[in-house]
């Protein structure tokens, strides 16, 4: 089971249990990869069977065509997501004719529509600089943009440059999920390999508050920050356990969908998803151990 991500504190506990080896045998295989569009097209393409995604995300794949089912919550951001600017500008309105380097994905722009709205701004007053997360440290040290809507590990390594919070996604509770999808037809065909992945998943998550040295040695060396430096990545996510990923997945109508369709009414209406999708079996509860 091929399974894609892109660097992010709240998929890092996939690879901290392989690291651990909480995965059986050869029945996943964890493929990492530059961005979230990225995984997309591996999706659509069939080179994975499944990604880490975040619910809009998830939402825009389906409405491209793709056939998704997620089995598990990740992480909800509360404050990870981030909209950073130089010093001196000290608030939303200040960005008016800045440069704004923004991951092209559908996060990015979420985020970035709620803080431009708040800021009595729109796309218009602003120049988007389209960046994969690896560029946006260099593109803020270089001087390419002025701000970023960017989140954790550039966060923590932008401290150093004094960098200003402006927003972040606790201002917009609930909107951004990271989630675990799989393709619809690959649910089915070996499920032994799913039930794995998540097991893995929350195995590790045990593992991350047992032994706290050994996981952020581990975490960091992704992430390319200190050990120390850690968990300060989880400051602004909140991490459902397995009980809480069962309020989220199960129910003739899930938590999720619920949430999916507010979500989805936002994105209808900044026009970030080119239509509506249907949300009612996207959440698939069979793979929790």
């Amino acid at each position: 089971m091929r399974i894609g991500s892109n660097v992010w504190p709240g998929y890092e506990f996939l690879y901290l249990a392989r690291e651990s080896g909480f995965f059986p045998g050869n029945l996943v295989r964890l493929v990492e990869l530059a961005s979230a569009t990225a995984c997309i097209q591996g999706l659509a393409s069939g080179s994975l069977d499944g990604a880490c995604l975040t619910l809009d995300e998830t939402l825009t794949a389906i409405a491209s065509g793709q056939s998704l089912k997620v089995i598990a919550v990740l992480d909800i951001s509360h404050g990870a997501d981030v909209v950073l600017a130089r010093p001196g500008t000290n608030t939303l309105s200040d960005l008016r004719g800045k440069r704004i380097g923004l991951e092209q994905s559908a996060v990015g722009a979420v985020l970035l529509d709620a803080a431009l709205r708040k800021g009595g701004l729109s796309p218009k007053d602003v120049s988007l600089v389209h960046l994969g997360i690896e560029a946006h440290v260099l593109a803020y040290t270089s001087g390419k943009v002025d701000a970023l809507v960017t989140f954790e590990p550039v966060v923590t390594q932008l401290k150093a440059q004094k960098a200003v919070r402006l927003f972040d996604s606790a201002q917009i509770p609930g909107r951004i999920l990271d989630v675990l999808a799989v393709r619809t037809e690959v649910a089915g065909m070996n499920p032994a390999a799913l039930r794995s992945l998540v097991a893995g998943h929350f195995r590790a998550r045990e593992f991350f508050d047992k032994f706290p040295q050994a996981s952020h040695a581990m975490i960091s060396r992704r992430l390319k920050v200190a050990p120390s430096e850690v968990p300060g990545t989880y400051l602004g996510l909140q991490l459902p356990d397995l009980q809480e990923n069962r309020s989220w997945l199960a129910g003739e109508k899930s938590r999720l969908e619920t949430s999916a369709v507010a979500l989805q009414e936002v994105m209808l209406a900044a026009e970030l998803l080119p239509k509506a999708v249907d949300v009612s079996r996207l959440a698939d509860v069979r793979f929790l151990p």
